[in-house]
């Protein structure tokens, strides 16, 4: 017969276990809504630019202030985790990415919503990482464990996957505002849900030194090679002023490395870097991340200007890339077993680079239907080759560092999505302007028309809408050039990838490596 003290027990530990369980609820709506604005934003460039008259520079900060913060913290905000508190990191990430998005709606001008964007990005690199320790310490269990990872990795896939097409539903029903004031009841839930779910518990390593010098270092040398990159088309390569920025971001880069051998305890472990099968499991992660995150930059345009796509129909027509990502992710795991790491992340990005090629090559016919053979492949090279890379890093650690390696690859894969932005999206804007250069109808245009025509394409649809039939040609042939330019350098790129990862990889552990098997969950937890 039971005992009133042992029922009694027996209903509190029913009660803890569905309380650990609607904690993840939280967890996982404050991952995806920082997964979702890494793509939110892609569909509306084109409304950016007709309603706060921003140029192609700006439309490309707004995209990258977010990314170059969120990789620049991300590192120094995995050791707030064990210093500060899971909880506390978490709630102070979710109450800065809640208070930014609100100035990123109200904001009136290009200057305003990149500052927003960016603080928006801190707030992001902090609660990514708390909630990875929070749920490593929530489930213990190894059966609970692998449920709750699959969730939070399902959130973290869903907020990408969901972010254009919600922001085709909120552009077609309301102002472009709403895509960003859309995170302020999901950031409010998840504060007040967290006060009372989430376990409050001691910081671990409260009295040791963060590296905030090397953090400021990292994002500052980041964003002034982005700033060089992004500013070559206007101002041209060879600009002084250009070539300054890019010297001087690569010497603070630099800087930064240097200073990553001295401190005591470093954002980045440079001697991860030693191991060839980490190396080049790190840079197929950060290419591929970048190729992507640089031709949605700039279909999600493609579909508005030149096949006059509504923010709507150009969220639908990405969706088949997420299908396909979703298809290949799920067949991932038995195609390890079935053929192994290097062949799977091979045949991936050989499908990555025939989605690129075939975008490129069918840009310029203007119809979607040719475009979307491409895009699904890459979809689906992409969704099989991301798990297996991630594989390939965390088996390639030593025991005691799986923590680092997955910070260093999560934050790699960040820098890869603003360089790949700030590169491909500069590769379009000096095909794009060259294109129309020449052109006697532009040079008909008065200087300030014709300004505005060159450095601002998002304007310049608009109004060569209005009854300019020969510059609308003109200007969707130019950019029909540029997509083709952009899209064909990442293909090049991913096929140079494919072979680094034939001849440098190993076929098999321990070639080159003293690498440990995979690593346990609860270790990249706790640190990622």
């Amino acid at each position: 017969m039971n005992s009133p003290q042992s029922a009694r027990t027996r209903v509190e530990r029913v009660h803890v276990d569905r309380r650990r369980w609607w904690g993840l609820v939280v967890l996982s709506v404050a991952l995806l809504m920082a997964s979702m604005d890494n793509t939110i934003l892609n569909i509306a460039l084109p409304t950016l630019a007709r309603e706060l008259h921003a140029t192609n520079d700006a439309l490309q900060w707004t995209v990258d202030a977010y990314q170059l913060t969120y990789a620049g913290f991300l590192l120094v905000a995995g050791g707030l985790v064990d210093r500060w508190g899971r909880k506390r990191t978490f709630m102070t990430g979710v109450v800065l990415f809640g208070v930014c998005s609100i100035a990123a709606g109200l904001a009136r001008g290009a200057a305003m919503l990149i500052a927003a964007r960016a603080l928006t990005g801190v707030g992001a690199a902090l609660l990514t990482p708390s909630t990875l320790a929070e749920v490593s310490v929530l489930f213990r269990r190894p059966a609970e464990r692998t449920t709750a990872f699959a969730i939070w990795s399902a959130a973290n896939g869903a907020g990408a996957a969901a972010g254009p097409l919600l922001s085709g539903a909120l552009l077609e029903h309301s102002t472009w505002s709403a895509i960003f004031l859309i995170n302020v009841p999901l950031a409010a839930f998840c504060v007040a849900a967290g006060a009372v779910l989430l376990p409050h518990a001691a910081p671990d390593r409260a009295d040791e030194h963060i590296d905030w010098s090397g953090a400021i270092a990292s994002t500052i040398g980041l964003s002034v090679l982005c700033w060089a990159v992004i500013s070559a088309p206007g101002l041209g390569a060879r600009s002084p002023l250009v070539i300054g920025a890019f010297l001087v971001g690569l010497a603070v880069l630099g800087l930064f490395l240097q200073g990553q051998r001295r401190v005591r305890a470093p954002l980045v472990d440079l001697t991860l870097f030693r191991r060839r099968r980490f190396t080049v499991a790190v840079a197929v992660s950060g290419l591929v991340t970048g190729g992507g995150a640089g031709a949605l930059f700039v279909l999600a345009q493609y579909m508005q200007y030149v096949l006059t796509f509504t923010p709507w129909q150009a969220g639908m027509a990405i969706m088949p890339v997420a299908a396909c990502m979703l298809i290949g992710a799920v067949c991932a795991p038995r195609l390890l077993g079935a053929i192994g790491i290097k062949r799977i992340v091979v045949t991936g990005l050989v499908l990555v680079t025939c989605g690129f090629a075939g975008l490129a090559m069918t840009a310029s016919s203007m119809a979607y239907s040719h475009l979307v053979v491409g895009a699904c492949a890459f979809g689906l090279g992409a969704g099989m080759l991301m798990p297996a890379a991630t594989q390939a890093v965390m088996d390639s650690l030593p025991a005691g560092s799986e923590g680092e390696g997955s910070a260093v690859n999560s934050a790699l894969m960040q820098v890869g999505s603003a360089l790949g932005v700030a590169v491909i999206g500069s590769l379009l804007a000096s095909a794009y302007r060259a294109g129309l250069e020449g052109r006697a109808v532009v040079g008909g245009l008065d200087e300030a028309t014709r300004e505005t025509v060159l450095s601002s394409a998002g304007e310049a649809f608009a109004m060569a809408m209005d009854g300019m039939d020969e510059l609308l040609a003109a200007m969707r042939e130019a950019f029909c050039a540029g997509t083709t330019l952009g899209l064909g350098v990442c293909a090049g790129v991913v096929a140079t990838a494919a072979v680094a990862v034939v001849v440098l990889y190993p076929a098999h552990q321990g070639t080159g490596d003293t690498s440990t098997g995979p690593a346990q969950p609860h270790s990249s937890a706790e640190h990622a």
